[in-house]
């Protein structure tokens, strides 16, 4: 149970959440425009207000649990903080910097400047990921997707979103039992043996993917599948409870605009 529970990440916390009810183009307005917010204002005390409220509202309000919204921040924090630090750790001389250390003919260092960009872009990446996942863990595909459709996405492109999002899935389930049954061998006992069995698994995974596409479209054609599939989407009102939180995100950010024009 917990094992199928991870493979279905997202799609199975967007309808366990809370704010499932809320509307969902006001979700999705909601997530974008804090998102493009985060990014043009380009401070780090509108950063900062974007990702503790949003944690907030998929947390507090969403009801996802804590542990798992920090387990599923654990794959993008990798990038981001790998890309924080090339940013913050500079070759060459580091003359008049914060920190230096030999490596090979080159000196790494660190300056005031890099530390407070690394640090200023790790808080923005953080908060445009806590903004797409205040969308992503509350709202289905299908449900997102319509929302697309009705600002007139061409329909190739919502029907290889859609596609492509339930095949990755797919190929994930596939994995994990692939990787049961040779862990149930000894396939992963040493270095060597671990090596061969993943090459395996890769060799068998596309011919496996190759064979399951072939699968799925035929049973999608079975059910008259003609290019363009439709989802029943449920409405769900926009109440003055949503209203009251969009407000309450835009008078903090206010705060936080005025305090770092008064500051500037």
């Amino acid at each position: 149970m917990h094992r199928n529970h991870e493979q279905i990440t997202t799609d199975c916390y967007s309808y366990l959440s809370a704010l499932g009810e809320w509307n969902t183009v006001y979700k999705v307005v909601f997530s974008v425009g804090a998102l493009v917010t985060v990014i043009a204002a380009d401070s780090v005390g509108i950063s900062a207000v974007t990702l503790f409220f949003m944690m907030f509202l998929s947390v507090g309000v969403g009801k996802i649990p804590g542990r798992d919204y920090f387990r599923l921040m654990k794959v993008p924090a990798a990038f981001i903080l790998l890309g924080g630090a090339a940013i913050v750790v500079q070759f060459g001389s580091g003359d008049g910097s914060l920190f230096r250390t030999g490596f090979f003919w080159t000196n790494l260092f660190i300056t005031e400047s890099s530390l407070s960009l690394g640090l200023h872009v790790t808080l923005k990446a953080f908060s445009a990921v806590s903004a797409l996942f205040l969308m992503t863990l509350s709202t289905p595909m299908g449900e997102i997707i319509s929302v697309f459709r009705k600002i007139r996405v061409p329909v190739l492109i919502l029907e290889l979103m859609h596609l492509i999002y339930r095949y990755i899935f797919i190929l994930s389930e596939t994995n994990q039992r692939q990787k049961d049954a040779a862990g149930s061998r000894l396939g992963y006992c040493d270095l060597t043996t671990s090596l061969r069995t993943f090459s395996g698994e890769l060799a068998n995974l596309l011919i496996m993917s190759m064979k399951k596409a072939e699968t799925y479209y035929d049973a999608m054609e079975a059910r008259g599948y003609e290019g363009n599939a439709l989802f029943w989407e449920e409405k769900r009102p926009l109440t003055a409870k949503q209203l009251l939180y969009g407000g309450l995100y835009l008078a903090i950010l206010a705060g936080a605009f005025c305090l770092v024009w008064r500051r500037g």
